[in-house]
């Protein structure tokens, strides 16, 4: 065995855990674990039973009354440290392998917004920065920690007035994405003369999001809408107009066709019954 749990404190097994993998990565991953101890009150690795982690499910879905994906992603991280431990023999047994995971309830159609509540957000949000934030995580359909992230020098302005915009995605993995002339025009008009180093819209995600939250409840849209429900929005909204999936996919940056093709099937407002001669 090359070092019990005890010999090896829990800390120095998730750094080994964590190694190599993208700092995003290692961030998500290093929130939902810590979680999981504070509430398990800091027991070394070998100590976590089938139980902690069932009693721990629980707690997050009776008390937190996290959605069933938020629920799945945080045992999923506990389920990746734990086969990691086990496959290195720092603790004899893997109990994740017995825990049943929470169904996950398909709902992506209710995060959709409609093309008409989409401009109304748009157009509640005041003119300048705020207005560009939100017209620029639609048109794009851009995470909103990708949009926070982009620096003036990531712009690359093209002869037709259009731009193309460098972001980085999940995985630390750059893609490249066009941005519309009606949308540059709205970014450009931003810089004055900030440096190419600077931030295109200077906000933390967070307060994004306030922005968000502002133009929402000015437009009349549902109170619970997000920013991600604009990325929802932008894929399932340029699926429909005919955009080929693989474009879309290249976009948004999804790792996988997959998970693109869901927004095909997210729509309840068309079925197959529609083409049946009733």
């Amino acid at each position: 065995m090359r070092g019990s749990a005890k010999e090896l404190s829990n800390t120095k097994i998730i750094e080994q855990w964590l190694y190599g993998r993208p700092r995003r990565t290692q961030d998500a991953y290093l929130r939902d674990v810590t979680q999981a101890m504070n509430f398990w009150d800091n027991p070394p690795l070998e100590a976590i039973s089938l139980g902690c982690l069932q009693s721990y499910q629980t707690y997050l879905i009776e008390v937190l009354h996290l959605r069933a994906g938020s629920v799945k992603r945080k045992i999923s991280s506990l389920r990746s440290l734990l086969k990691f431990a086990h496959e290195q023999e720092f603790i004899p047994r893997n109990p994740a392998i017995a825990l049943r995971s929470p169904k996950v309830h398909e709902n992506l159609h209710e995060r959709i917004l409609s093309p008409q509540q989409v401009r109304a957000i748009i157009a509640a949000a005041k003119p300048g920065r705020d207005r560009a934030l939100l017209l620029l995580t639609y048109a794009i359909g851009a995470r909103i920690s990708e949009v926070c992230g982009i620096l003036w020098k990531d712009f690359t302005p093209k002869p037709d007035g259009t731009a193309v915009v460098r972001l980085l995605g999940k995985r630390d993995k750059w893609r490249s994405v066009r941005v519309p002339a009606v949308v540059w025009s709205e970014i450009e008009a931003l810089r004055g003369d900030a440096s190419d180093e600077g931030r295109v819209f200077g906000l933390a995600p967070r307060q994004a999001h306030d922005v968000k939250k502002a133009a929402v409840l000015k437009s009349g849209a549902p109170a619970e809408a997000s920013l991600h429900w604009l990325r929802h929005s932008a894929a399932s909204h340029s699926l429909e107009a005919g955009a080929p999936i693989h474009v879309v996919r290249d976009s948004l940056g999804h790792a996988s066709i997959q998970t693109t093709d869901k927004y095909l099937h997210s729509s309840p407002e068309e079925s197959a019954s529609d083409y049946l001669n009733l």
